[in-house]
């Protein structure tokens, strides 16, 4: 398998990407019937993605300019968005009196990440001029969308199944 169609295949899998966040938040308010952390955290997840899924190709289209200020206006809005997006997560757990969960907490270093790399390849592109974090940015933003839809899966299976336990040991 070659770079070029590893980059593609994760790619075409982030496109898919906010599709699987957004059945997931419908299957959090299904399952959960009511606000939880979990709800909190796949609402905002699918929010801030659906955003900047949409964002990208106008954004895209602006930074193609040749003026370093729309190279800039690229970073610099994805980090502003990942950075909303974890005031969010924690805000609306405030405001809706719900603990912060290991879900929510593992939402909020995925958004820290994703700004994390955003701002070290604006950095390391522009500033620096070294392109050492290049390989960083191309897989490690796509790679951090698609692995936190099965790692987010297995952490609620693993609450679900605790629950579970927890219900037993108190019947009993």
């Amino acid at each position: 398998m070659t770079l070029n169609t590893i980059e593609t295949l994760l790619f075409d899998l982030g496109k898919l990407v906010f599709v699987a966040y957004f059945m997931l938040f419908v299957l959090a308010v299904l399952f959960e019937r009511k606000v939880s952390s979990l709800v909190i955290s796949l609402m905002v997840l699918a929010v801030a993605n659906g955003v900047m899924t949409a964002i990208t190709p106008i954004l895209f289209d602006v930074a193609s300019k040749p003026e370093m200020f729309y190279k800039f206006l690229w970073y610099a809005v994805f980090v502003f968005l990942d950075f909303v997006a974890i005031f969010l997560l924690y805000k609306f757990h405030r405001m809706l009196r719900q603990s912060v969960g290991r879900i929510a907490h593992c939402v909020g270093v995925a958004f820290l990440l994703l700004a994390s790399i955003q701002t070290l390849r604006f950095f390391d592109r522009f500033v620096s001029n070294t392109e050492l974090f290049q390989i960083l940015y191309q897989y490690g933003i796509p790679l951090i969308n698609v692995v936190l839809v099965p790692v987010i899966v297995l952490m609620w299976g693993f609450n679900v199944k605790a629950e579970i336990k927890k219900a037993r040991v108190v019947s009993a």
